[in-house]
């Protein structure tokens, strides 16, 4: 199998989105959403949600799973996501659990892009590795 060469902004791209990375938003119900991503360079993912109810009260969920980056496309396949504690492997074959995005906005300090299906756009910033929102 033939495949071209990546290009090196293909490759700093991919350099850049290594790394930690933190977002927030308010949902359309008054709740707040705060939430930690780590892609490591294997092209595994991490990412931790917090939600914030109006009294304080904070809901944990993680999920995980591979990343990639092609051109100015990021996507995601979901394969592990945890509620209360307890984990639970997605279904590989369910085309739910992959989610593509178009890349706005990438260097070192910004990731803008938005979900290809739903036009959703998330705005990240760049943290140290030992951030924590905990």
């Amino acid at each position: 199998m033939y495949s071209p060469e990546l290009s090196n902004n293909e490759i700093a791209n991919w350099n850049t989105l290594t790394g930690r990375w933190y977002g927030r938003t308010l949902l359309k119900n008054g709740l707040k959403r705060e939430w930690i991503v780590d892609r490591m360079i294997d092209g595994q993912y991490s990412i931790a949600f917090y939600t914030i109810n109006k009294d304080g009260k904070i809901r944990k969920q993680t999920e995980g799973g591979e990343w990639g980056v092609s051109g100015n496309v990021y996507f995601t396949i979901l394969k592990y996501f945890s509620m209360d504690g307890l984990r639970d492997s997605t279904d590989l074959s369910d085309p739910y659990n992959r989610d593509t995005y178009k890349i706005l906005k990438l260097n070192d300090k910004i990731f803008e892009y938005k979900h290809i299906r739903t036009g959703e756009k998330f705005k990240l910033q760049k943290v140290e590795p030992n951030f924590k929102l905990e």
